[in-house]
């Protein structure tokens, strides 16, 4: 066997294999030997039917089949050994490949274009790149809802006779045909409506007053007149629309006030038991800043997508285009179209050179970028710690993650979450960050940017 490579442009490359008869025909004498093994052949004993016969029925079969396992992997191993690095997939070279006999021939050539990775360097320094890390500043209005909520959250029910605007309903639906009647066999649903949820103003006038134990009529759709609540209260999934404009008969079980939890230091020790409270400034500033802390993953991401955008564009990274064009085509053969690749290429290139860049510096800095098996084992062992799981890791709970990370999909997320975290991390080390403090409206702003 000959391996050959020879530059074809910037950034792209032909291979060229030529394969011998010695390459690859123990492996086809053996394959066809096994056949003779196992092949049932009227008038001959198995195992014994003449070798010609069985060349004659898969002979070619399996000679494409052998050729084509010895071009993939001498053609692996050729990268491999040579250390040559690719961007997406060989492709075939249909212009050098000429049309293959195997009747005829023993020997074989094939011609494969590959796209070269393209050789750069990442030196980072504080004067290298200065992103703006963003803080989201939390108003007095968003402090004021965080209140109502916890108000809510922490708050009591009280059992009236008859209901209000603000009470909720729970009973039965029971879906009722033409004439007015239950449908037969209809056990009912147990559902918990509320009244102002209803739209529609006659029939909210007739939940309002209604008592426990009394019927109210309605037609989810046309009552509520918000198609993602109605499907929510009748509990079927988004693609499900069974019943959602039928009418029901709702016989109500019960009739629950809020009654809203009131400002205190009980009521301060529910929402942080870990602090001392003892006044409601206190309580609306601990407010404030739980919900910085929940913007603090977004303002990391939104850092991490500044700096790669940063990094790309510094860099200014050379690619094969055309060949990448290609191979999205091939890979993803009546999936997309020639000009949809066109259309979205830029968007390709910049997620090609952030990969790029991200192994550069992944392989610069093993001991700070590079995520272990035992670290995304950590990951969920953590998630069972948070919901008041024990420290110490037993069996049952190992054998849970082991299973969630038979989950290839899974696996990958927690992988990149773990990844993007170090990433941060490293980033934040190592270039300068330009604190900047913003209003959450602005933020949402900012992030909708980016591409």
């Amino acid at each position: 066997m000959n391996i050959s490579q020879e530059p074809n442009g910037e950034l792209n490359a032909i291979i060229h294999l030529n394969i011998q008869e010695s390459d690859y025909i123990g492996a086809v004498n053996k394959q066809l030997s096994d056949y003779r093994k196992k092949a049932s052949i009227p008038g001959f004993r198995p195992g014994m039917v003449p070798m010609g016969m069985i060349k004659k029925k898969y002979g070619i079969a399996v000679l494409v089949d052998e050729v084509n396992k010895t071009v993939s992997n001498a053609l692996n191993d050729y990268l491999v050994e040579n250390k040559v690095s690719v961007l997406g997939n060989p492709l075939p070279n249909m212009e050098k490949t000429t049309q293959l006999d195997f009747d005829t021939q023993k020997d074989f050539d094939f011609f494969f274009d590959i796209g070269l990775a393209p050789e750069f360097s990442v030196e980072l320094d504080k004067e290298f790149l200065k992103i703006p890390y963003y803080t989201v500043l939390i108003d007095e209005d968003e402090i004021d809802k965080a209140v109502e909520d916890v108000k809510v959250r922490f708050g009591t029910e009280e059992h009236p006779e008859t209901a209000g605007e603000t009470d909720g309903l729970q009973g039965h639906f029971f879906r009722i045909n033409e004439e007015g009647k239950r449908t037969e066999g209809d056990e009912g649903k147990k559902l918990y409506l509320k009244i102002a949820d209803i739209k529609n103003e006659e029939t909210q006038k007739a939940a309002m007053g209604i008592k426990k134990g009394e019927m109210l009529f309605i037609n989810p759709m046309a009552d509520i007149q918000d198609e993602t609540k109605v499907k929510v209260l009748l509990g079927l999934t988004a693609e499900e629309s069974e019943g959602l404009n039928a009418t029901y008969q709702f016989e109500i079980e019960e009739i629950i006030h809020p009654v809203d939890g009131e400002l205190g230091e009980d009521l301060y020790k529910k929402v942080f038991p870990a602090k001392e409270i003892d006044s409601e400034e206190a309580f609306r500033e601990a407010l404030g800043e739980d919900i910085k802390k929940h913007f603090v993953r977004d303002t990391d991401q939104q850092f991490l997508a500044d700096t790669a955008a940063a990094l790309i564009e510094k860099l200014d990274i050379k690619l094969p285009d055309d060949f990448l064009k290609r191979s999205l085509l091939e890979s993803n053969q009546g999936k997309i179209t020639i000009e949809q690749i066109e259309e979205q290429y830029d968007s390709y290139a910049r997620t090609f050179r952030w990969q790029l860049i991200e192994g550069k510096l992944m392989n610069s800095h093993p001991d700070q970028l590079v995520v272990h098996e035992e670290e995304v084992r950590g990951k969920i062992a953590a998630y069972f710690k948070s919901y008041g799981g024990s420290a110490d890791l037993n069996p049952q709970i190992e054998g849970i993650i082991d299973q969630i990370l038979s989950n290839k999909d899974e696996k990958q997320r927690l992988y990149t979450e773990i990844l993007d975290g170090k990433f941060i991390e490293f980033f934040k080390n190592t270039i300068t960050t330009l604190p900047e403090e913003v209003t959450k409206d602005k933020f949402f702003e900012i992030a909708s940017q980016v591409k």
